[in-house]
């Protein structure tokens, strides 16, 4: 004859079982896609008719499930028109052994985009910087997003600046 705690047997192990489920949820393999967020934007000001005070600088902050960010690209969009993209090549950032191993890694880069220039607006933002959530382009503002990919093709989903002052 079963004891009075038998019933609770099978809840017990299904308890059990369930934490233990997601506990390896937790341990799973981080997503391959580079994350980026924007710490920074300076100077808060841009003049495309002075060379000393046309140029940009964007501190982000990474995080890469796989150590196989460098080697990828920073593409850094302009949003006032659809096709003005800066491409920085990342130099490598994990060791050879991190990248073998897929270990994360996190931490943060200073990115430039030199000689912002004079741009014909476009009426609706572009499509990698509508996808963030940016509207149409203003007069006198421009919003840089930055989307990351790795070496192995995967790109994040990117971040963007607060709007920044522009003027010839």
């Amino acid at each position: 004859m079963p004891t009075p705690l038998a019933p609770r047997r099978p809840v017990a192990v299904l308890a059990a079982a369930l934490v233990a489920a997601v506990a390896a949820a937790g341990c799973a393999d981080p997503a391959p896609e580079p994350d980026v967020v924007v710490l920074a934007a300076t100077p808060d000001s841009l003049h495309t008719g002075d060379d000393t005070r046309d140029d940009l600088a964007i501190r982000v902050a990474y995080h890469d499930g796989d150590a196989d960010l460098g080697g990828g690209v920073a593409a850094i969009h302009d949003c006032r028109a659809d096709g003005v993209v800066t491409s920085l090549e990342l130099p490598a950032i994990a060791s050879a052994e991190a990248v073998a191993a897929g270990v994360p890694i996190s931490g943060e880069l200073e990115l430039w985009v030199a000689d912002v220039g004079d741009v014909a607006r476009d009426a609706v933002a572009p499509p990698a910087c509508a996808a963030l959530g940016v509207a149409a382009p203003v007069d006198g503002e421009v919003i840089f997003c930055v989307v990351l990919r790795d070496a192995a093709g995967h790109d994040g989903a990117g971040d963007c600046t607060p709007p920044i002052a522009i003027a010839p």
